[in-house]
């Protein structure tokens, strides 16, 4: 029994977590600098421990479901740190726990420390300015920017297991809580100066809220829900006393906190920690410029005058080869350059545009789209630099031939549509009819036409376990607020309704397949095979 309710308080312990945690839409692998780090921290703070008293079975992480501390083989709180006297201190207020002092020794005295502090300080050049004077237009400590340190080492482009990404690590929907868009083409959360400034609020949001700098940055890390709980739970506001009693806190949070304090100490005596000498990184300086959307990164490169890679690095949050379609975008290009990049765009740029921006309807296909569009799926589809195994589907902004497109393939004549008998009224809905396409579920349809799975079953009498196929029909009653210019969907006076069993039904049926349908009653003598014969 102790074995299964230790097991059990892991899963409630993760389950309680997710709940603060986004679903996980885009995911990568740990870094080869934060994966070093997480193991130092692990021989650091971790201790070999029992989860269930298997003997002689123990575990050498830390529990899950617990944020205890472990024992030091110096006194705990105040031990005597010489040495520690005479550091600039930072604009975060520090208490020089053992924790910190232990990342300090680390990034002191440890080879894998400095190793990994003398890249992140390399980098902290290329976008601290940036970040400092962001932090200081929102009257934040400047060292906040170790948050940045700590979570993604200065990259822009870190992707971690969880589906966090960018400099500040934002997961998708705290991303778009603070305004950061996410699709196909671009990702702003790995845009710099749009992702540190909503990096600022949110912290400055978190700060409000507790009223401690250690308890915001226990948040930015755990999550504003799961640390109120733990707040409530323990009946302490003390960030400290939290990270040390079990299960107040998550175990990552509790060195979390400490790792950023300690790299604030450094970044404000990098001297005496032995990084003086260490030549940094330049600073990245740009300037936007207004172009078009849809530009392959190539063209625009050239204009700038520099490699393809380069412009991709000032622009990190671009995941295609091109710019967004619609609208306008506004590139980032070396510092300086505006007046000869607009030479050469004026020089380069077409006269007429090759290709526009088309919204994907729900019902739509890519075969369908291609000719609509005059073109080949495969040109489509490397138009829009799709890959391997990615569906230009419903909701997508994607790039098609600016032309005139065709009218949607002719039908001879109206669909038939069988709907089951009964009749529903909506005064305040529309009846349309949606075909169904590859790929579509009942959850996908009801989200888009605000109908319930239930009543999408209901109307059509199908089984909302089975797959959907593509060509089925189903009629939908739909709120006067959806907006039907974005998906592919026919009227009621553009079908031919008929009603399952019916006689109509049969008729129709028959009639498609060039027979008629007509009652004959049987005679003395007949047989099934005489009357198939006598009717064909």
């Amino acid at each position: 029994m102790r074995a299964l309710l230790a097991i059990l308080v892991v899963a409630l312990g993760t389950s309680v977590e997710a709940q603060d945690e986004p679903p996980v839409y885009l995911a990568g692998e740990e870094s080869a600098a934060l994966e070093a780090l997480r193991r130092a921290e692990m021989e650091m703070f971790g201790r070999t421990q029992a989860l269930v008293e298997t003997p002689g079975v123990e575990i050498g992480v830390p529990d899950a479901a617990t944020s205890f501390v472990a024992a030091y083989d110096r006194p705990a709180h105040g031990r005597p740190a010489p040495w520690l006297e005479g550091l600039t201190l930072s604009d975060l207020p520090v208490r020089f726990h053992d924790q910190v002092v232990e990342y300090l020794e680390y990034f002191r005295d440890a080879r894998r420390g400095q190793s990994l502090m003398g890249a992140w300080l390399r980098r902290s050049s290329r976008y601290g300015s940036m970040i400092r004077s962001t932090l200081r237009a929102r009257n934040l400590p400047e060292d906040l920017q170790c948050v940045a340190m700590a979570e993604s080492g200065f990259d822009p482009t870190i992707r971690s297991n969880r589906g966090a990404v960018g400099l500040w690590q934002f997961v998708s929907r705290t991303g778009r809580e603070y305004g950061l868009d996410s699709n196909r083409w671009r990702d702003e959360r790995m845009d710099p100066i749009k992702s540190t400034d909503a990096a600022a609020r949110m912290l400055g949001d978190l700060h409000r809220r507790f009223g401690s700098w250690e308890l915001a940055l226990a948040a930015y890390n755990m999550g504003y829900g799961a640390l109120l709980r733990a707040i409530r739970k323990y009946n302490t506001n003390d960030y400290w006393t939290l990270a040390e009693l079990e299960a107040g806190l998550p175990f990552e949070t509790t060195i979390y906190v400490a790792k950023i304090m300690a790299c604030a100490i450094v970044m404000r005596n990098a001297d005496a920690f032995g990084y003086g000498e260490l030549t940094r990184d330049p600073p990245m300086e740009v300037e936007p410029f207004e172009i078009p959307g849809g530009v392959g990164i190539p063209q625009l490169a050239r204009a700038a005058g520099i490699a393809a890679d380069e412009l991709r690095a000032l622009n990190p949050e671009l995941q295609r080869n091109r710019t967004p379609p619609g609208g306008t975008y506004a590139i980032r290009i070396p510092a300086g350059q505006s007046e000869r990049f607009a030479r050469a765009w004026t020089r380069i740029q077409p006269r007429r545009p090759a290709h526009q921006p088309y919204l994907v309807r729900l019902g739509d296909s890519e075969t369908s789209i291609a000719y609509r569009y005059r073109t080949s799926v495969a040109d489509l589809r490397e138009l829009n630099d799709a890959h391997d195994g990615e569906t230009l589907g419903p909701g997508m902004t994607i790039l098609v031939p600016a032309v005139e497109p065709r009218e949607e393939e002719a039908r001879e004549e109206a669909p038939v549509v069988a709907v089951p008998e009964g009749s529903f009224h909506y005064p305040d809905r529309r009846r349309v009819f949606y075909r169904v396409s590859s790929g579509d579920s009942l959850w996908t349809i009801g989200r888009f036409f605000g109908a319930s799975v239930a009543e999408i079953a209901q109307w059509n009498h199908i089984d909302p376990t089975a797959t959907l196929h593509r060509g089925m029909y189903l009629q939908l009653f739909v709120p006067r607020s959806v907006d039907l210019s974005r998906v592919v969907v026919l009227g009621v006076d553009d079908v031919r309704l008929v009603t399952v069993g019916t006689e109509a039904f049969f008729d129709q049926h028959e009639e498609a397949q060039g027979r008629v349908r007509f009652r004959y009653r049987v005679v003395e003598g007949d047989t099934l095979v005489a009357i198939g014969r006598r009717f064909g």
